[in-house]
């Protein structure tokens, strides 16, 4: 894959990583609106808001995302393998799963039902652990953005002529 489809490959990219990662950051600012509000009738109102925009927003943005790397990798000169800072970001991406699931998702779900039994504390007593995973998230797609924009440990091209002193 050259050329203009190329392009247009890195274009819907840069795009769909865009609006992963922004969503994340809204999610991450959501959910510390809903944790430091210090009323429960607000968090009942937002707590299940966080799931939602993760499914309707973050879920097809990085499915799409990651089938464009996989086109990405089978496709064109970049591959998997061939690069240290592609297989690392395949790493991180692998990574990001259980951060979404387990770790954001799940621990949200877990909370709103320990909130409907005990009670809502607010701040970092009951959002503590939500707050860490998404901020993991945020904090590994920076990296990501990073070893795209700089490429770390890419093999330069010998110049044709020689550099004198």
């Amino acid at each position: 894959m050259k050329g203009k489809t190329l392009k247009w490959l890195r274009i819907l990219h840069i795009v769909s990583t865009g609006i992963w990662f922004g969503a994340t950051v809204c999610i991450g600012g959501l959910s510390a609106i809903c944790f430091f509000n210090q009323n429960e009738s607000a968090f009942f109102i937002i707590a299940p808001l966080v799931p939602e925009l993760y499914r309707q927003i973050i879920l097809p943005a990085a499915l799409f995302t990651i089938a464009q790397g996989l086109v990405y990798g089978f496709f064109t000169e970049w591959g998997f393998f061939k690069h240290r800072w592609v297989t690392l970001k395949w790493v991180f991406t692998i990574l990001l799963i259980p951060l979404i699931g387990v770790g954001a998702i799940g621990q949200m779900f877990s909370l709103i039902d320990k909130v409907k039994t005990t009670g809502f504390y607010g701040g970092l007593y009951d959002g503590g652990v939500v707050l860490l995973f998404i901020s993991l998230q945020v904090i590994i797609m920076l990296i990501m953005i990073g070893l795209s924009v700089f490429k770390p440990w890419k093999k330069n091209k010998k110049s044709a002529s020689p550099h004198l002193i």
